[in-house]
């Protein structure tokens, strides 16, 4: 079961994610919201600090799972990540499979995506049966930056359309701080001449902050963290009993199909496929116990690139391709029940597969990638 804690910036963040920044004459943008890897990187140095084993997991990088294991425990890692704002409404990004249009009154309207087969006659690149298709009466730009509430997300999992009070566009979550800075020169210690460079920071709002899972012992419930780039603070807090998700996105019996959503970002080794989907004849399906479901259309965002620092080797981690959070799969089941899936809604989708090494099951499940939450969806 997970325990939550509010994380709370006592500063500006800077969070750059893994665009290059050499400094001068440079931009240094940041990823809002962070990688799931930032807290709970962050959260295990603080139970390694707490435990005074910082200088034993430097001392022997090798035996870093075993010492982290022996501080943490055996299952820690990040399990959820969300913005918490008024105290009490968790918030998510928007999933690929709706789109908000702004209609003339200036309000939001809201549109699912429906898997279509592509008419007779048009060529497709697109490996699978279905294709997500949004119907829409005009062609308008949809808007972004927008998340949406838990009880929105309910109600699309269920497979209703959310009303637009659920919505929250990110203006009202946090803001950009552009800063204007110099490099160093770091012989003659003054400002070395004609290197100016750019960065952004993440403000939050005073009434939002972060909302983070974690499964594992010792998860302190006050005190600081350094987090992001510079190892700004951040405070540590227990949320109010009401406030963390208990149900949402578990699957039920009984569906004849569902969706998978990602709601942290996926590392696979299968690029844009999530662990346990295998080829099948003309097809992919996935298998997870008794269960088999063929995958018929999918709504995947641009991939994006991910690496991190490695504190126990003192190196960089090696950057690998992820599925943006908020993708979506569409599977029509042809073998066993959709109850089989609770084991995925728990421990993550790398709970799929045996087969996967060390740095899926171990290292990236610790990292908070490969969560996802399940709805129900009616094949055609």
């Amino acid at each position: 079961m997970s325990t939550y804690r509010l994380i709370t910036p006592t500063d500006v963040l800077f969070l750059r994610g893994n665009r290059l920044f050499g400094g001068a004459g440079q931009h240094g943008a940041s990823e809002m919201p962070p990688w799931p890897s930032v807290f709970a990187g962050a959260m295990a140095s603080r139970i390694l600090a707490d435990q005074k084993k910082i200088d034993e997991i430097t001392s022997h990088p090798d035996n870093a799972k075993e010492i982290l294991a022996g501080a943490a425990g055996e299952d820690f890692a990040c399990t959820f990540l969300g913005l918490l704002k008024d105290k009490s409404r968790v918030i998510l990004p928007l999933p690929a499979d709706l789109v908000a249009i702004e209609t003339e009154n200036d309000s939001l309207q809201l549109f699912s995506m429906v898997p279509k087969a592509v008419p007779k006659g048009l060529a497709c690149s697109s490996a699978l049966p279905l294709v997500p298709v949004l119907h829409t009466t005009e062609r308008v730009k949809p808007v972004t930056g927008l998340w949406m509430d838990l009880d929105g997300w309910r109600r699309h999992l269920q497979g209703d359309l959310p009303e637009q009070r659920s919505l929250v566009p990110s203006s009202e979550l946090w803001e950009m701080d552009h800063r204007l800075g110099i490099a160093r020169d770091y012989k003659a210690r003054t400002a070395a001449e004609g290197k100016i460079y750019t960065s952004e920071a993440v403000s939050l709002k005073s009434n939002a902050t972060f909302l983070v899972g974690f499964n594992g012992e010792n998860i302190p419930d006050c005190g600081l963290l350094r987090l992001g780039g510079d190892g700004r603070g951040a405070e540590i807090s227990v949320p109010a009993k009401e406030v963390p998700p208990s149900d949402v996105g578990k699957p039920e019996k009984g569906w004849p199909g569902f969706r998978m959503i990602l709601t942290s970002p996926g590392i696979f080794p299968n690029g844009w496929l999530p662990p346990g989907c295998k080829k099948a004849g003309d097809g992919i399906v996935l298998e997870c116990g008794d269960l088999k479901a063929e995958l018929r259309a999918a709504a995947i965002g641009r991939h994006e690139i991910i690496s991190g620092w490695d504190m126990a080797k003192h190196c960089p981690k090696p950057a690998r391709k992820v599925v943006p959070a908020g993708s979506v799969y569409w599977f029509r089941v042809e073998k066993g029940d959709t109850w089989e899936l609770e084991t995925l809604w728990r421990e993550g989708l790398y709970a799929s597969s045996d087969s996967l090494d060390d740095e899926y099951r171990v290292r990236r499940r610790r990292e908070g990638f490969g969560r996802a939450w399940f709805g129900s969806w009616q094949p055609e």
